[in-house]
C-alpha cells in the first residue's frame, strides 16, 4: 500500500481507464461489475476495506506497464506460463462446472452484474459470455452442461495481452475472484 501513498491518481487515471476525482484525489476502477474506490490510504468496496486478494489485484493492474487492451486471441492460463498451471482448473474452473446449468438458466440476470455479455463460442459450448474483469483484461468463459458422455465443463480465458498487465499469480487470483462472484451472485439472486 505505501505506492498508493505517493501515487498520482490524475495521471493514471487514463492510462488504467479509471475515474479520477478531482476533490477527493481518488480513483474509481470497475473490477468484475463492481466499484472500487482507490485512495492513498487504500482500496475501498461499499465503503469498506477492500478484500486483500482484490487489492493486490488491482495494485498490480495500476502500477502495470500494460498499455492498450487487446482481446483477440483469447488465451489460457497456460499460454502465459512456462510451466503447466494444474491448480488453475481445480481453483477456478472446477468449481463453477457444476453450477453450470443453474448459470445457463439465470444468464440474463447475472450477466450484468459482472459486467458480462453473452459472446459466441470459440468451441459449440452451451453458454460463452466475455467479462469487462478490469479495464483492460477480460475474460471469455465457455460453459458446458453435464451430457451422457461429458460432465459439465467451464474453461476460462484470458483477452490477449492480459499478461502486460498482471503477473500470472495475478491472473490466477482474478479467476478466483471471478469464481467467488459467479457463485455468491448465484446465492442472492
Amino acid at each position: 500500500m505505501k505506492r498508493l501513498e505517493k501515487a498520482r491518481f490524475f495521471e493514471m487515471a487514463d492510462r488504467a481507464s479509471a475515474l479520477y476525482n478531482e476533490e477527493e484525489d481518488a480513483l474509481l476502477l470497475g473490477m468484475l461489475g463492481q466499484d472500487y474506490v482507490i485512495r492513498h490510504n487504500g482500496i475501498f468496496l461499499h465503503g469498506q476495506k477492500a478484500p486483500d486478494a482484490h487489492s493486490a489485484v488491482i495494485l498490480e493492474y495500476l502500477f502495470s506497464e500494460g498499455g492498450d487492451l487487446v482481446t483477440l486471441p483469447w488465451r489460457s492460463i497456460g499460454d502465459f506460463s512456462e510451466a503447466p498451471v494444474p491448480d488453475f482448473r481445480k481453483r477456478a474452473e472446477l468449481p463453477i462446472a457444476q453450477y453450470v446449468g443453474e448459470i445457463i438458466t439465470r444468464t440474463s440476470s447475472l450477466l450484468p452484474l459482472l459486467d458480462a455479455e453473452r459472446a459466441l463460442s470459440l468451441i459449440g459450448s452451451d453458454l460463452a459470455i466475455n467479462v469487462r474483469a478490469l479495464p483492460k483484461v477480460y475474460l471469455h468463459v465457455e460453459m458446458s452442461q453435464e451430457s451422457q458422455e461429458f460432465p459439465a465443463e467451464v474453461w476460462v480465458l484470458f483477452s490477449q495481452n492480459a499478461n502486460e498487465f498482471l503477473s500470472i499469480q495475478g491472473l490466477m487470483t482474478l479467476a478466483d475472484i471471478f469464481k467467488d462472484r459467479m457463485l455468491s451472485l448465484l446465492r442472492i439472486y
